[in-house]
């Protein structure tokens, strides 16, 4: 092993160990954010409520009432609904709109599981 390689391996030894912690964590909300980019930005944004045109904002949905979002339509289902968003209410939403919240006009629906871990570890992230 030349001299260059015996004095950088410790740093690429440390570095993996601090760094791959932080990278592996991340990777729940990226592979959320890529199904949230290929199901859900036609209608819905991930920014400040003023920011979207179809569908409610979804920063900080998390705890909010359904339909009481500053931004975007929303169907009387879902305003007349009662749910507080939360994972498992999300996850149901998410997976059966139409089931969960009758008469809504959401039209996309995530039925795969990890699709759906994915995305939702993404929406938590959203503040």
């Amino acid at each position: 092993m030349s001299i260059r390689i015996r004095s950088v391996l410790p740093a690429c030894i440390v570095l993996t160990t601090v760094c791959a912690p932080a990278f592996a964590a991340d990777a729940p909300a990226s592979a959320g954010r890529k199904v949230f980019e290929n199901r859900c930005a036609s209608c819905h944004v991930p920014a400040s409520p003023g920011a979207s045109t179809l569908g409610p904002s979804l920063v900080g949905i998390i705890g909010k009432k359904a339909g009481t979002q500053a931004s975007g339509v929303h169907s009387r289902g879902v305003v007349e609904s009662g749910i507080v968003w939360d994972r498992r209410s999300l996850a149901r939403f998410l997976s059966e709109p139409g089931r969960a919240a009758p008469g809504t006009v959401m039209p996309v629906r995530v039925a795969d599981p990890k699709e759906l871990d994915a995305l939702l570890d993404y929406l938590e992230t959203l503040r």
